[in-house]
């Protein structure tokens, strides 16, 4: 189940410190296109997969269809677990909407190792209040199977840790191995 996602993480890492080791002899929107499509199948992949995960982890769920599985687990949840857990992924997809709409699909999708010009943003909300909005909102959409999946905690917990972990690493090679981009950008929005 989480093969893909840490294969496409690591990816991400390898394409923030090196880019030019991806598609490099695509132009830079279609190098864009190329990562979306790989940053995009991991969560076809892991929500696809759910649903199989959840038949082998609760007996029960085997004889439910099979893409019903997630929401017969999110309804099987006390009321006040389920409203946690609604609105953490409630909130977690409005930072990520609300990350897309202040800097747009390139940046977010790695557009400035490809060549794209990216404009820095740091007057827009959400990154008026946080670096990493994106981030913040994809931890909480995840968090959220915490309160989904309350009767099998170790299970549920287990798949939570792994998608903390990866972002969590991102995070860390996004904020710190880019620290001269970042001020060149900077200081080139202060120039317009």
């Amino acid at each position: 189940l989480m093969f893909w996602p840490c294969v496409v993480h690591f990816m991400y890492a390898l394409v923030w410190v090196k880019p030019g080791v991806f598609f490099p002899s695509s132009a830079p929107m279609a190098r864009v296109w190329h990562f979306r499509n790989m940053a995009y199948s991991k969560q076809v992949w892991f929500y696809g997969l759910l649903p199989w995960y959840l038949g082998t982890v609760a007996a029960a769920r085997l004889s439910e269809p099979y893409y019903w599985r997630i929401f017969g687990q999110m309804l099987a949840q006390p009321p006040h677990l389920l409203a946690i857990g609604l609105a953490m992924a409630g909130l977690g997809v409005f930072l990520e909407i609300a990350s897309f709409n202040a800097i747009g699909e390139a940046a977010i999708l790695y557009g400035c190792k490809f060549g794209v010009e990216i404009e820095w943003v740091d007057s827009k909300f959400p990154y008026t209040w946080t670096n990493h909005p994106q981030h913040i909102g994809v931890a909480l959409v995840y968090g959220s199977l915490f309160f989904f999946g309350s009767d099998m905690l170790s299970e549920m917990g287990t798949l939570v840790m792994w998608w903390f972990f990866l972002y969590g690493f991102q995070t860390v090679v996004e904020g710190y191995l880019a620290q001269d981009e970042h001020e060149a950008l900077k200081a080139k929005a202060k120039k317009k």
